[in-house]
């Protein structure tokens, strides 16, 4: 495909090729000397960059979010890296670093074993009925938890009239 654009040069108005003129653009007025160096596309940068973490940063980002699965995160974060071009990063490593730090505050992406927390559970309410049931408050003491108890409650009750 060949674009033409109209151009003004001292005055005169000239028809110049736009890959020529874009060409000379950028090395004029660009802050990056390219220097015959062609930048790499998007996705190639992005899977560079996922597919080369050096294994210093992975111990650190291990020791830094604990209970992250972090070549999954960062799997998710290439993904969506990829798939949402129009948000474009320059920061991989920044861009990761903050991807990795809202799964942490999120719970984390590595499964937690619950069954023993509620096996533990369920094993101290047996204990504590079983206490309870050996040990009975006597009378009087049930006595004495009910008055404490109604004199608190008449108590917050003055306090919040």
């Amino acid at each position: 495909m060949f674009i033409e654009v109209k151009v003004r040069v001292n005055g005169e108005e000239k028809w110049a090729d736009f890959r020529k003129l874009f060409d000379y653009m950028i090395n004029e007025y660009s802050k990056v000397k390219y220097d015959g160096k062609k930048v790499d596309p998007y996705p190639d940068r992005v899977n560079k960059f996922y597919d080369n973490i050096p294994d210093t940063l992975l111990d650190m980002w291990k020791k830094a979010y604990p209970n992250v699965d972090i070549k999954g995160e960062c799997e998710k974060s290439r993904v969506w890296l990829l798939s949402n071009t129009n948000k474009a990063k320059k920061d991989f490593k920044g861009f990761t670093n903050r991807w990795l730090g809202k799964a942490c505050q999120n719970g984390g992406s590595i499964p937690v074993v619950m069954e023993h927390k509620v096996e533990k559970r369920i094993q101290e309410h047996k204990r504590y009925v079983q206490q309870a049931t050996e040990n009975p408050a006597t009378a009087e003491e049930k006595q004495e938890i009910l008055s404490e108890i109604l004199a608190n409650l008449s108590k917050k009750k003055r306090v919040n009239k």
